[in-house]
């Protein structure tokens, strides 16, 4: 006779199998990409700088990089990462403000290259770097503040700002206090100085790689 229980029991082991799989993969996935993505950027930002010289262009690319990084400062105003489920300020109309932003920074950047490939590069990388984090955050998210999360979830995008505010959020001032608590004003500044510098490198230079090689 079949044991019954045992081809259960199998099964269930099976599933369990294939999830940790799943997991143990994405996590080698997601620290990997952590513990490369300082050096990587800072690499292409260094080839990136060669590939900006107008004037015009560093001025739509900064405007974009400064908007972003203002929205990351008001997400951060309201985040209390961990401890206290944010509901307010950004977050009562997007559930990912703070990769918004950052988008956004780094959009900034990308534009200033006034390369429309390079731009289009930039937002798929972007795009599956967000996805993969964000994704992992959210899991997290739905154990620490379940159930509360979920429905949060149901009703704000992912993504996409949307006009009307979540209906359960809270009316809470933007704090400096939480800026600096989660270090954002050096972020803040770092970006001022890194534009301030591309200024003047555009300004000295012009074609970094004309400058370079072209004589």
């Amino acid at each position: 006779m079949i044991n019954f229980n045992l081809v259960l029991n199998a099964g269930r082991y099976s599933v369990s199998v294939q999830q940790e799989v799943r997991v143990s993969l994405e996590d080698r996935i997601h620290r990997t990409i952590t513990w490369w993505r300082v050096p990587l950027m800072a690499v292409a930002f260094v080839g990136i700088l060669g590939f900006i010289y107008n004037m015009r262009a560093f001025w739509y690319g900064a405007v974009v990089a400064l908007v972003g990084e203002l929205i990351q400062m008001w997400a951060t105003s309201h985040l209390h990462k961990d401890t206290k489920f944010t509901i307010s300020g950004p977050y009562s109309h997007v559930r990912n403000p703070m990769y918004f932003g950052r988008f956004f920074v780094g959009l900034g950047i990308f534009i200033m290259t006034w390369n429309p490939y390079m731009v289009a590069g930039f937002v798929i990388l972007y795009g599956i770097y967000g996805n993969l984090r964000v994704r992992r955050e959210e899991r997290r998210l739905r154990e620490i503040f379940a159930p509360h999360y979920q429905d949060y979830c149901s009703e704000i995008n992912r993504w996409l700002p949307r006009l009307k505010p979540y209906s359960k959020s809270e009316s809470r001032r933007a704090q400096w206090s939480q800026v600096c608590a989660n270090h954002e004003q050096i972020v803040a500044l770092g970006i001022v100085v890194v534009l301030i510098g591309i200024y003047f490198r555009i300004d000295k230079f012009g074609n970094l790689f004309w400058h370079i090689f072209g004589k």
